[in-house]
């Protein structure tokens, strides 16, 4: 078992949920254009953890409550963590060059994301979208503005 990594994704991830719970209901509702389906290395289920992935059990209770996958030049590539230590990981962390592009929430904790948030610079949000209706299908969209080039 490794320690495990802290880091300004997760710390983030639980202010950003907050603000988007509390300001969701300003934001457009989206057409959806297609369901959000679980990629292939996005594991809800933490047994499917294999060597690939570091993991650690933080709460000490037997199950695996936190895992980081290494690209070959040992920067970060994904996270995912279980927060409410249930044993399904709900908090899902996606990395380009070791910077944070993505993260993908559920909310619920009903085992499907419902909140796709995607970051610019890895700390900027660009957008969220967010599955109010818990259908699969984001329904509300709230994009932000480009920055001001100097």
């Amino acid at each position: 078992m490794m320690a495990p990594v802290r880091g300004l994704g997760i710390g983030f991830a639980s202010l950003f949920l907050a603000v988007i719970v509390i300001g969701g209901a300003w934001a457009q509702p989206a057409e959806s254009q297609f369901p959000r389906e679980p990629r292939e290395d996005q594991f809800f289920d933490v047994s499917r953890y294999d060597e690939e992935w570091m993991t650690d059990d933080r709460n000490e209770d037997g199950l695996v409550d936190y895992a980081v996958r290494l690209t070959d030049e040992l920067q970060k590539d994904r996270e995912a963590v279980d927060f409410n230590h249930d044993g399904m990981m709900d908090d899902f962390y996606f990395y380009s060059n070791e910077v944070l592009q993505r993260q993908e929430i559920d909310t619920n904790y009903d085992g499907a994301i419902d909140l796709w948030v995607f970051l610019r610079e890895g700390v900027y949000v660009e957008r969220y979208e967010r599955d109010t209706s818990y259908d699969g299908y984001p329904d509300v969209v709230k994009e932000y503005g480009q920055p001001k080039e100097e």
